[in-house]
């Protein structure tokens, strides 16, 4: 494979599988809540307070301004998404749409003021995960970690919630206070995922995976199981697609993903069949 033909190609692969592997378990969360959107909403906060950073000239010169600037933002956004679950009047994920809508068009009216912001949005959506330096995998591997842990150690309480949020909430739970957490603790990855992999991709990583393990096999355990497995080898064969055709990493890792979970819902389906 030619992906074992290039050391920067490894780098990419390495922190690909990072991000899928920790972003298919929130995502677990995420499409079991019902709340699909909240990743692309999340990420494009982010991004929003890239825009701003880079509109304050924290660019590419000042990266870690930028990086707490777009920390700020999502952890802002956090908390928003955790106040949602209070306005019984709204669905929440009409609240979310509404929200990725808003940093969408604030992001692009803020770039339009730059002379690169054309270029700029494009790395947002898209990313830039082939010309990551090695470096940032230490970077990657601590946030991966450290959203891991936090996910383990509160794993009772938040899988009670998403599992049945009546039953939790008639427990005793704050469900608030432990929302905010899922979400902060996903906003933390995600902050660094954007910068890396791109809006779309991270959206990918996220959520086909979980939507994928779903379709195809039954119990919590062995879709987070699954979950990891697609999507290694969607990562292996998107990276490896991207090189032979010469394509954006991002886009041909999306659209393995894609063709993955059409054949994990036409195997299930001839097996029932």
């Amino acid at each position: 494979m030619m992906i074992f033909e290039y050391h920067f190609v490894l780098t990419a692969l390495a922190l690909c599988l990072m991000l899928a592997g920790i972003l298919s378990v929130f995502g677990h969360h995420v499409v079991r809540r019902g709340v699909i959107f909240v990743d692309l909403a999340l990420a494009q906060v982010a991004a929003l307070g890239a825009s701003v950073g880079i509109l304050l000239g924290y660019g590419e010169d000042a990266p870690v301004r930028n990086f707490l600037l777009s920390l700020t933002f999502t952890l802002a956004g956090a908390a928003l998404f955790s106040w949602f679950r209070t306005r019984q009047r709204a669905p929440i994920e009409a609240l979310i749409g509404i929200t990725y809508a808003a940093a969408m068009a604030v992001s692009l009216l803020l770039l339009e003021r730059s002379a690169t912001g054309s270029e700029e949005l494009k790395e947002m959506l898209v990313g830039s995960i082939l010309t990551v330096p090695p470096g940032q995998l230490y970077g990657a591997a601590f946030l991966c970690a450290l959203t891991g842990l936090v996910l383990w150690l509160a794993r009772g309480p938040l899988f009670r919630i998403t599992d049945d949020p009546a039953a939790a909430s008639a427990s005793g739970l704050r469900l608030g206070a432990w929302d905010f957490l899922f979400y902060a603790a996903f906003g933390v990855l995600v902050t660094f995922a954007v910068k890396a992999a791109g809006v779309l991709l991270v959206f990918a990583f996220l959520i086909v995976p979980s939507l994928a393990s779903i379709m195809a096999v039954n119990g919590t355990r062995a879709r987070l199981l699954f979950g990891g497995g697609f999507a290694f080898i969607g990562c292996l064969l998107g990276m490896e697609a991207s090189l032979r055709f010469d394509v954006s990493a991002g886009p041909a890792i999306v659209a393995v993903f894609v063709a993955l979970l059409v054949l994990s819902g036409s195997i299930k389906s001839i097996f029932k069949g």
